[in-house]
């Protein structure tokens, strides 16, 4: 089992197999991601979807993408629990995905930057996801999907309202795109309520870890636009970069300021956040994920130097509860979870 979690790590780490290089700014960017949603004509909407509708629309897409998309695809049934968890702790699904009662399944491209989820919402949900400032790698990797799948099917456009989907809110292009950013700096100096609340003017929405309806932690806040209609793809993509690029160097300013006037105090949380990781007999997942905060801040800072932002990466996504199962090949109570959660980060930062 833990072959399959290794594989959906792999976006995580720039320069192994097709995986896409790593974007900009990858200090503060944790991930970025781009999502398209397309329904087929020919098929009833989910809502009204059937159980044969759900099962011959999984084996339409699987037989166009056969051989000719390289990675694996994989039916939800066929899937144990843990591994439903696995895909969407390394945000290759969505929550609803996992919790499908209808026939479902999911391409996952040999370089784990690619997720196709057939029956989620929409009958066809394309997802690209990489580490940094990517968005640009990404939604060509998508569109290429969609384009490639879209020549064989027939997706549901209105000539005035374009791409048809489930939820009115995604009608019009479909797309989201969405980065993953580590603020701590914002944090700190009590700036990211009045940046995030421009973006919300912006018209961006901004969620936790997980998306809509997860808890903010760590410093960690996903920033996604709300509007796809009465927009083009192009243009979309350009104002979340924009606003990305304008968040990195308002977080950097912030940086500066900390390490100028409380750089012993932020020093001081660093080793003591690295010292722990290095020594804990027993972690928690939301006391994991602000103890990596720390040592990704002195990281991307240059206080930490023995350290990459890629293991960090790998760490935050292998030490969620039902990923660190499969790494170690066990079901595990919670209590046993943080200490094999302990055990790993030990071995993975090279103490004892």
């Amino acid at each position: 089992m833990a072959s399959r979690m290794f594989k959906n790590i792999r976006w995580l780490i720039p320069g192994t197999g097709k995986t896409l290089p790593c974007g900009d700014d990858s200090e503060i960017v944790v991930s970025s991601r781009v999502r398209v949603a397309r329904n087929l004509t020919t098929v009833p909407f989910e809502f009204k979807m059937k159980q044969a509708d759900a099962e011959y629309l999984i084996g339409l897409v699987h037989s166009i993408i056969d051989g000719k998309i390289a990675g694996e695809f994989l039916n939800l049934k066929d899937l144990k629990p843990l591994e439903k968890e696995s895909l969407l702790e390394c945000h290759l699904v969505s929550p609803g995905f996992i919790k499908k009662e209808k026939p479902a399944g999911v391409l996952i491209d040999e370089g784990g930057n690619l997720s196709v989820m057939v029956n989620e919402e929409d009958h066809l949900r394309y997802q690209g996801i990489g580490c940094g400032l990517n968005l640009g790698n990404l939604s060509t990797l998508v569109f290429g999907a969609e384009e490639f799948i879209g020549d064989n099917l027939e997706y549901a456009f209105h000539d005035d309202y374009g791409y048809l989907t489930s939820c009115p809110t995604n009608i019009g292009t479909g797309m989201r795109a969405s980065v993953f950013m580590h603020l701590p700096g914002l944090v700190f100096t009590g700036e990211a309520e009045k940046v995030l609340k421009s973006a919300l003017q912006m018209g961006m929405a901004v969620r936790g870890i997980y998306g809509e309806g997860s808890e903010i932690r760590g410093s960690l806040f996903q920033i996604s636009n709300q509007h796809t209609i009465g927009f083009k793809e192009e243009d979309l993509l350009e104002r979340m970069t924009k606003l990305a690029r304008m968040i990195i160097d308002i977080e950097k300013k912030a940086r500066d300021t900390i390490l100028a006037k409380a750089r012993n105090e932020f020093e001081d949380k660093t080793f003591r956040s690295l010292a722990i990781l290095r020594s804990a007999r027993t972690i928690s997942s939301g006391e994991l994920l602000n103890l990596l905060s720390a040592v990704r801040f002195g990281v991307g800072a240059g206080i930490v130097k023995d350290i990459t932002l890629e293991t960090l990466n790998e760490i935050m996504i292998i030490a969620r509860p039902a990923n660190i199962q499969l790494y170690f090949g066990e079901l595990l109570e919670e209590t046993e979870r943080d200490v094999k959660r302990a055990e790993y980060i030990r071995k993975r930062l090279g103490a004892g």
